[in-house]
């Protein structure tokens, strides 16, 4: 007993023809896609989620350096001119830190020159020997050299405390300054990631939702690494489509099938079976089910024009499917 099984890698469900019409084929929908696409992605952003706000209409040709895709930036942008603000009131505390510092630096080193001339006075008048002084102007010369001593070690101490505390004070702004830098410069690196451009010419490609499988708009909130858009290449092109877990093992690796675009019906093509996945996928559009990918290689017809998104219907002859 035979039957004709028919699956879609585009639809949302398998369907199995009835046994009266039962034949000895499998029939597959592909899709033409290409193996180097600039693929458009959902940025990482602070919010998790981002919003698609704009979108160069699907199907328009993209030459290089056009913008493709722009994300909601408003957030960003106000972090910017937060960071901006940041920025330079932190560059004019640097200033305030550094004006101040001098200040207290002068005055601290003109405080110690000065107990280092009071100190040299006292010594000088400490030098001078008691036979040429009354004792008590003796004893008060001593007492004076012993205080400006003290006074001068004040001072040197005092210098040196305000020399490091203008130094730690200058460094800490500096690496406040420094933050503030990185982070706009990082908010900046986001900006520019909020708009895409293109990186060659081609038509562009919106992609699907990867929950519900509907087509990506603008105005939708994606969450990072969702594929929005694809401009693909139009070589190195081939056919994927999904077959069923119960179907696959009717699959063998080079396996030659005539197929069919569903732009050009007229014309028939072939294709080879070049690469079936080691582990199956659970294709949520389409039911609890579990599907392999598979890859099929094909010469194209120089008289068809030939663009990834095109549908592709695959069929095996002569197939055998046991009930």
């Amino acid at each position: 007993m035979y039957k004709k099984l028919v699956l879609s890698a585009l639809m949302l469900s398998c369907c199995y023809l009835p046994a009266a019409l039962a034949q000895t084929s499998l029939i597959l929908s592909g899709q033409v896609k290409a193996s180097d696409n600039q693929t458009f992605y959902a940025p990482k952003t602070d919010n998790w989620r981002v919003q698609v706000q704009w979108l160069l209409p699907e199907g328009d040709i993209a030459k290089e350096g056009d913008l493709v895709v722009v994300f909601d930036s408003g957030s960003i942008q106000s972090q910017i001119e937060q960071q901006e603000v940041s920025l330079i009131s932190s560059k004019e505390q640097l200033f305030r830190i550094t004006s101040s510092g001098e200040q207290s630096l002068l005055e601290a080193t003109y405080g110690q020159k000065r107990t280092a001339l009071l100190l040299d006075k006292a010594r000088i008048d400490a030098s001078i020997s008691l036979e040429h002084l009354s004792k008590y102007d003796y004893q008060k010369n001593q007492l004076d050299l012993e205080k400006a001593v003290v006074a001068n070690a004040k001072a040197l101490e005092n210098l040196k405390q305000v020399k490091v505390a203008n130094t730690v004070a200058v460094t800490k702004q500096k690496i406040t300054i420094v933050k503030h830098e990185n982070k706009l410069k990082y908010n900046e690196n986001k900006l520019e990631q909020m708009s895409v451009y293109a990186q060659r010419t081609g038509p562009v490609l919106y992609g699907n939702h990867p929950w519900n499988g509907e087509k990506v708009f603008v105005g939708m909130t994606a969450q990072p690494s969702w594929k929005i858009a694809e401009i693909p290449s139009v070589n190195g092109l081939y056919i994927e489509a999904w077959v069923h877990e119960v179907d696959i093992k009717n699959m063998r690796i080079n396996t030659s099938v005539d197929f069919k675009l569903d732009a050009f019906p007229q014309h028939i093509l072939v294709a080879t079976l070049e690469e079936i996945s080691s582990q199956p996928e659970e294709r949520k559009e389409w039911g609890g089910d579990v599907y392999y990918r598979t890859v099929f290689s094909f010469k194209g017809d120089k008289a068809l024009t030939l663009l990834p998104g095109m549908s592709a219907q695959l069929e095996f002859t002569g197939v055998s499917i046991s009930e």
